[in-house]
């Protein structure tokens, strides 16, 4: 049997860093890990404004001391807001946040995750500008008092100040469920460490070792080098000793019909026991790993009147794969067997040795069906599809990575067991739209809906012209790839520059239709930045009959630019109040008010610099202040940049559409409106309380000319009440 290559651990997990940052990669196309746009505010040093950001693909990076991370997240087409010292716009701008931190292990309702933990452990953020954001950047801010450094290290606070109260954790795995029994197939603790490869391969990995049920703790520590085969994702490992000793160990013992402790670890018999089938005597049993399978080795005896038969034999077992799923086979027996006669039984027949071999065969078999039946329940049936194999199993219950679902099995080595296997995705970037169109003449289609025009609109994303070139519009974009289309994945697309306008006729294939017999399709195919911002995957061909252009496509739901219009108000001046209070005793307070709101104009993921109009109450309003004349009277405004400002006079209500554009760096317009509507006068009303109050009241004669009574407390109107009614 090989060293213990899992440093003690049951079981030990690999992932490489280029399949954690597969995962990563989808995962933000997908729209998690991070909120692809982030705006923060900011404010110490002298200086405040506001960081709008605009982020690209996370980047893992395991270079560092286990079990430390680096996560590097580059924004692009982002901004930088100042108010103070003095107003300032930076766009746009571009560069990357490096973050690092210990990944750690966190427990929470019996389950174990491995995250990086900002709420606990304070990372360390760096903020790098790009050459051209930096040569943007050294004048604005030395008009406003600061310098690139200064710069650099204000941001790192704010972005470090919302990973430790906002975003708190960014989690490396699900959740996974653990019960710290004594099962030796239920998973009762995760260690997490981290593998940095010096040598040229470069082959980082992350390691996970896992202690299962009954088990002891591993040492993480010594795990210094990758296992994973070159050209795999990851390596699922199990110790020999534990394979052997709590897997095999007690299945061997229950089909033999012993107790466990029959068999000292890993597996050794330690004792005479009845032979399987109700034939003789198993004295020897130990099983071990001997290169890729389990050498088993054992003695068997059996006598009757007149003989005595002794067989030591020797088999194998041999792990592999069918179908996605893991078989077991087991070698011919090889046996030595020695027969002892008594001198009368040679006199009474010659040749009964063969009958006593045949009895022996029947033990060996007994004992080879036993053993290959436990091994495949201990590690095909209670191991493997209980808790590992998303293709042969369920939920897996060891780490995958941020989005790793299952393991789809490819090999198996024995020693120590590996489960070579691709990682099943548990997460993929939805489809926004999908679909094929054939035409002879121009058309325009919008790959974000699918919707296909005989001209271009503003929504439109590739032109198909009467030159015959097919070519980009508005701000979409596209790059042609050697990859095949069924293969192009939304990450592969992300990672082209998608900056090409057009393909002309003489790039686009000319082909027998699809699925015509025995002929291949012959296809451009390209990756396409839609001008919503959504990444699709094309192919284009003529048909080499009817010369139609063939199109082909499948749009990713990736998150996109957006805009959102929000409001608040506020009270900044109230007029002579007035109090009353009402038949359903309402306690009420009322007057005139002069109202301020607050418009912004919130934007996702937009490139900057962006140019923002405004409308109110059908009046274009430019940057700075003035005053309207409204239906309603008079409404004061002031413009800066994303947002808007009004504010009414005294008594005066508001009631109409306010609407804000934004015009991106790419030329993209998009709209928001929402309707301010404002009451010139505020009422505030409480409910009285009732309850028992002790008032005295002194006893008045009645006044002979009252003809009536009449209540005395009234309702009314707000302008007649007067304080002096309802003490």
């Amino acid at each position: 049997m090989s060293l213990d290559r899992t440093s003690g651990f049951d079981m030990l997990v690999q992932i490489s860093e280029a399949e954690i940052n597969d995962q990563l990669e989808t995962l933000f196309l997908a729209g998690g890990v991070v909120s692809p746009s982030l705006s923060v505010p900011f404010m110490g040093g002298g200086a405040s404004g506001t960081a709008n950001l605009n982020f690209g693909i996370p980047i893992a990076d395991l270079d560092r001391p286990s079990p430390r991370m680096g996560l590097r997240l580059p924004f692009l087409n982002s901004e930088l807001v100042l108010t103070a010292p003095l107003p300032l716009t930076i766009a746009p701008l571009g560069g990357t946040i490096d973050i690092e931190q210990p990944i750690v292990m966190l427990a929470s309702g019996g389950a174990q995750t491995a995250a990086l933990d900002f709420a606990t452990t304070s990372p360390d953020v760096h903020v790098t500008f790009d050459a051209a954001s930096a040569a943007a950047l050294a004048p604005l801010l030395a008009a406003a008092g600061m310098n690139l450094a200064q710069a650099s290290n204000f941001m790192a606070g704010v972005v470090r100040d919302q990973l430790q109260t906002s975003i708190r954790q960014i989690n490396l795995t699900p959740a996974i469920p653990v019960t710290d029994g004594e099962d030796p197939i239920v998973v009762a603790d995760i260690s997490v460490g981290t593998v940095n490869d010096t040598s040229a391969a470069d082959q980082d990995c992350l390691s996970f070792g896992v202690r299962m049920g009954g088990g002891s703790a591993g040492n993480i520590g010594g795990i210094t080098t990758s296992m994973i085969p070159a050209g795999q994702q990851s390596l699922v490992m199990m110790s020999n000793g534990w394979l052997l000793g709590r897997i095999m160990r007690p299945r061997v013992a229950s089909s033999l019909g012993q107790p466990l402790s029959a068999f000292d670890l890993p597996m050794h018999l330690n004792r005479n026991v009845p032979a399987p089938g109700g034939h003789g005597t198993l004295t020897n049993l130990d099983a071990v790993v001997e290169g890729n399978r389990i050498k088993i080795t054992g003695r068997a005896v059996d006598s009757g009147t007149g003989w005595d038969a002794e067989c030591k034999f020797t088999f194998f077992i041999t792990l592999g794969i069918s179908g996605g799923s893991i078989t077991v086979t087991a070698s011919t027996p090889q046996t030595d067997t020695d027969v002892d006669l008594a001198w009368w039984v040679w006199l009474v027949s010659l040749g009964l040795g063969a009958l006593f071999g045949g009895i022996t065969g029947a033990i060996i078999a007994a004992v080879v069906l036993a053993v290959v039946q436990a091994v495949a329940e201990g590690i095909v049936s209670g191991l493997v599809s209980g808790g590992i194999s998303g293709s042969i199993g369920s939920i897996p219950s060891i780490p995958l990575g941020p989005i790793g679902g299952g393991l789809s099995l490819t090999n198996v080595v024995l020693d120590d067991l590996e489960l070579r296997s691709s990682i099943v995705r548990s997460v993929s970037v939805p489809i926004k739209s999908q679909g094929a169109h054939v035409a002879s003449g121009p058309f325009a289609i919008d790959l974000d809906t699918g919707v296909v025009s005989a001209t271009a609109s503003s929504k439109s994303d590739l032109v198909w012209g009467a030159d015959r070139v097919l070519r980009t519009h508005a701000s979409s974009g596209l790059t042609i790839t050697g990859a095949s289309y069924a293969a192009l994945t939304p990450v592969q697309v992300a990672r082209m520059p998608l900056y090409g306008t057009q393909i002309a006729s003489g790039q686009i294939p000319v082909s027998f239709p699809q699925n015509f017999p025995f002929m291949p399709l012959h296809a451009v195919v390209f990756g396409v930045r839609t001008s919503e911002g959504r990444f699709a995957k094309v192919r284009a061909w003529i048909d080499i009959f009817t010369q139609a252009l063939n199109l082909e496509w499948v749009t990713f739901d990736t998150p996109v630019a957006s805009l959102e219009l929000v409001q608040r108000w506020s009270v900044i001046a109230r007029g002579e109040q007035t109090s009353y209070i009402t038949d359903n005793c309402e306690y009420c307070v009322s007057g005139p008010v002069s109202r301020c709101g607050v418009f912004e104009a919130q934007t996702r993921l937009v490139p900057f610099p962006a140019k923002y109009a405004w409308c109110v109450c059908g009046h274009r309003v430019e940057e700075g202040q003035g005053e309207l004349d409204t239906a309603n009277g008079p409404l004061a405004y002031r413009v800066s940049g994303s947002r808007l400002y009004l504010e009414t006079d005294m008594g005066e209500s508001v009631d109409c559409e306010v609407c804000v554009s934004v015009i991106d760096a790419r030329g993209t317009e998009r709209h928001a409106c929402v309707r301010a509507k404002q009451d010139g006068i505020d009422r505030q009303c409480k409910t009285c309380v009732p309850g028992r109050k002790h008032v005295a009241i002194d006893t008045l004669a009645l006044d002979p000319k009252v003809a009536a009574w009449r209540p005395l407390l009234v309702a009314m109107a707000p302008e007649d009440s007067e304080e002096e009614n309802i003490r």
